[in-house]
């Protein structure tokens, strides 16, 4: 008869990738010349739009706090 061995190994059936945090969405409404710039611009400096939109939250958190 064959045995059965539990481990701790979990099988990834879809959904966020092992190791990835747990993150929500905003979504914005901005003219389309205006992503477009503001895409070019960061394709050209090699960010992600994503990535600099978060830091810009941040930081804005930061300030209202030390305002408050």
């Amino acid at each position: 008869m064959e045995e059965i061995t539990m481990t701790n190994n979990k099988k990834n059936n879809g959904g966020r990738p092992a190791g990835r945090r747990k993150t929500a969405k905003i979504e914005i409404s901005i003219e389309p010349s205006v992503k477009e710039e503001f895409m070019n611009l960061m394709r050209v400096q090699g960010k992600m739009a994503s990535v600099e939109i978060g830091l810009w939250i941040r930081e804005y958190l930061k300030r209202y706090k030390e305002v408050k």
